[in-house]
């Protein structure tokens, strides 16, 4: 069973359908039996850092996720998710994240570039993303493809070998990052079109 982590977007519904479509059993969970029954587990979007890690806090998941990576099972991050992977997230204040991938979540900083006054926040929409390396949820794909992003913070971890992909918004940033069997996407790949399909397939296939 996938574990889909329940938020108070839509995003869990609308991952929910994805896996559906390809004929998995997922379930939306917010509770922490939902999360040890399950064989992978995702964490979709959400409004806000410090709404969804106070929201994870209050029920009580932040152990039954992090069991859930160092048993090894496989646990999918999207957008703001991917965030709450991180050690802290500098989002309106500074907030402790789950500290399973080493880094920080900061603010787009665009600095002196002579083109700044052309990349506005967030970044939304389209952005092509590339890599390099052999990471499993990107399978069957090409570098270069493209995918949709709706945000305005980033993940630098601090190990850089867990960027298994990069975009560029007046900075190059993260896209993908792999470490283990823990997988985050900065783009959300249930609105990236084929591209996102195949990689929800990728993760399923897992």
């Amino acid at each position: 069973m996938i574990a889909i982590l329940e938020c108070e977007t839509g995003d869990s519904s609308r991952l929910q359908k994805v896996f559906a479509s390809f004929g998995a059993d997922a379930k939306v969970v917010g509770f922490t039996e939902g999360l040890d029954r399950a064989s992978k587990i995702v964490i979709p979007s959400g409004t806000s850092f410090r709404q969804t890690v106070r929201s994870v806090r209050d029920r009580g998941l932040v152990g039954p996720l992090l069991r859930a990576v160092e048993d090894g099972r496989a646990v999918l991050a999207v957008s703001l998710g991917m965030h709450l992977l991180m050690d802290v997230s500098y989002e309106e204040g500074q907030h402790t994240g789950l500290g399973a991938i080493h880094g920080k979540v900061a603010r787009f900083d665009f600095g002196d570039h002579p083109a700044a006054r052309h990349f506005v926040l967030p970044h939304q929409g389209w952005n092509q993303v590339v890599w390099s390396n052999g990471c499993p949820l990107l399978t069957g794909l090409h570098s270069g493809e493209y995918f949709y992003f709706d945000h305005s913070y980033h993940a630098e971890p601090l190990d850089e070998r867990t960027i298994a992909a990069r975009s560029n918004h007046g900075i190059d940033f993260a896209a993908v990052l792999w470490q283990g069997r823990v997988f985050a996407t900065q783009f959300l790949p249930e609105r990236s079109g084929e591209a996102g399909l195949k990689l929800l397939a990728n993760f399923l296939a897992m």
